[in-house]
């Protein structure tokens, strides 16, 4: 008996014991989301214009005209009949008329035909583009995201079940890759001419039996040319630009303005940056990690200055002019100072689901009646059972989900910088300065250290969304049909009969 029930555990697997299953692997789910906000859930908001002030026009004119034309041309001649009776006409009689004797018609001759066209015209087209165009492009901040999960589960090998037996998957993954990347907050805006011109003119010009002549002057003017006026941050590096070109007049971020001291020379410095601080980072556990941090203000002091300052002396520096070259020096030059920086640190933390579909009706584990779907966590697939034997069908459609954090705070950074001997180059002439470059310095000393970070200025924890959904490769629950178990717990129990009479033989042998 003990025998049978083997038997039995072994064929059906309907005991406790090991089932055995096949692996099977989802590798590289990649997911890709973009142009989310970096503050809250939800696309990045801004602003993309592109817009022409001004006028457009394409037109022509036609100027005189013509008079005449061609004309045919017929001569009349005199036909003079004398004798009575019928005249043919054209090939083989086919019309003709009767005529009286001595009577005289006047037949036509066709004498070919003239041009009489005379006079002149005149085709004018132009065409052109005049006025601004302005362009305003901002970024209120913006993440992109990809990462990649590994996946696999286990399925119970063919007829190994029996219907409504429970079972589970056993489903793990793990975060194998990704890349997480930010834009800083953006503003840029331009303004720029347009200004284009084009004409073109075809003339002729004809005479009564002489003819007509053409002529045309091909296309006058110029295509449609840009002319930068003002711009902002065009290039990223916060500069003002006019006409195209910097202008020394005028406030400039990243330059530094410098703070003159009572005799000459500077005392310091004061530059005011344009930040970007983009982040870029990657995985790091079962997260991605990015920080980005860029400056805001340095304020310099020229120690230098300062020390020398009271004794009457520039600073440490010269300047002097040889006809229409400039140049400035620096013997020694210490700048010392603070430097607001603004730091951002973001970290996502990802969460693999999955969306089942079965062809079949199964039995979930907590749920109530048949099921066709099931969505949850990958990793808490719960226990299902088939409710008939055959293949049950099953698709998985993965997905991920994961909360962002943006932690934005202000850092203050020291700096020390030592220059020894450094000097700049610049041509003057009619009001005018062109830089002509720097040479040196020829030893230098630069120190930074964070001093420290102020608490978050801002801090918020959100679903980062826009990833997309991937289907995977469905798999195949297979469970022997009623009939089947029938003929093998038929088939065993005759085994055991045999065997059990077997044994009983060899008994009565010894």
């Amino acid at each position: 008996m003990f025998k049978l029930k083997l038997y039995a555990c072994m064929l059906l697997l309907s005991c406790a014991g090991t089932v055995y299953a096949n692996v099977i692997s989802y590798n590289g789910l990649d997911f890709s989301s973009s142009g989310q906000s970096m503050w809250n859930a939800g696309n990045a908001q801004g602003l993309d214009i592109d817009r022409f002030i001004g006028t457009t026009w394409n037109t022509s004119a036609s100027l005189g005209g013509f008079t005449g034309g061609i004309t045919d041309i017929t001569i009349p001649y005199p036909h003079p009949h004398l004798p009575s009776g019928w005249e043919c006409h054209g090939l083989l009689c086919t019309s003709g008329h009767f005529h009286n004797s001595g009577g005289i018609h006047i037949h036509q001759l066709d004498g070919g035909s003239v041009d009489t066209t005379t006079g002149a015209k005149v085709d004018v087209s132009t065409s052109g583009k005049v006025g601004f165009q302005f362009g305003l492009h901002a970024d209120s901040g913006s993440v992109d995201t990809n990462v990649k999960f590994d996946a696999n589960l286990f399925v119970p090998e063919a007829n190994t079940l029996s219907p409504g037996q429970f079972f589970n998957l056993n489903p793990n993954s793990s975060l194998i890759g990704g890349q997480l990347s930010t834009n800083f907050p953006e503003l840029s805006a331009s303004l720029d001419a347009i200004v284009g011109v084009r004409a073109s003119a075809t003339a002729e010009a004809c005479a009564a039996l002489l003819g007509c002549t053409t002529g045309s002057t091909g296309q006058l003017g110029f295509d449609d040319q840009t002319i930068p006026l003002v711009s902002f941050n065009d290039n990223g590096n916060g500069q003002i630009k006019v006409l195209g070109q910097l202008d020394p007049a005028i406030f400039q971020f990243d330059n530094e303005i410098s703070i003159p001291g009572p005799l000459g020379g500077s005392l310091g410095g004061v530059t005011v940056h344009v930040p970007d601080a983009d982040a870029l980072g990657g995985v790091v556990g079962n997260k991605l990690l990015a920080s980005g941090s860029d400056d805001l203000i340095k304020l310099t002091a020229d120690l230098d200055g300062l020390a020398l300052a009271p004794l009457g002396l520039p600073g440490g520096g010269v300047s002097f002019n040889a006809g229409i070259l400039s140049v400035s020096a620096d013997l020694i030059d210490i700048d010392m100072g603070p430097i607001l920086k603004i730091i951002q640190n973001f970290e996502f933390t990802p969460t693999l689901f999955v969306d089942l579909l079965f062809d079949n009706p199964v039995l979930i584990a907590g749920m109530l009646g048949p099921q066709t779907a099931w969505s949850g966590l990958w990793g808490a697939l719960p226990d299902i059972a088939a409710l008939t034997g055959g293949e049950t069908r099953i698709t998985p459609t993965f997905s991920i989900q994961g909360l962002f954090k943006n932690e934005t705070l202000l850092g203050i950074d020291g700096i020390f910088q030592l220059d020894i001997l450094k000097a700049s180059f610049a041509l003057e002439a009619f009001g005018l300065s062109f830089d002509l470059g720097q040479l040196g310095p020829l030893f230098q000393v630069l120190q930074r250290t964070n001093l420290f970070n102020t608490p978050p200025l801002f801090s918020n924890s959100f679903a980062l969304n826009g990833f997309q959904s991937i289907t995977g490769a469905a798999f195949v629950i297979s469970v022997p049909e009623p009939g089947t178990i029938a003929l093998l717990l038929a088939g065993l129990i005759l085994l055991g009969l045999r065997l059990k009479m077997q044994q009983k033989e060899l008994h009565l042998a010894n």
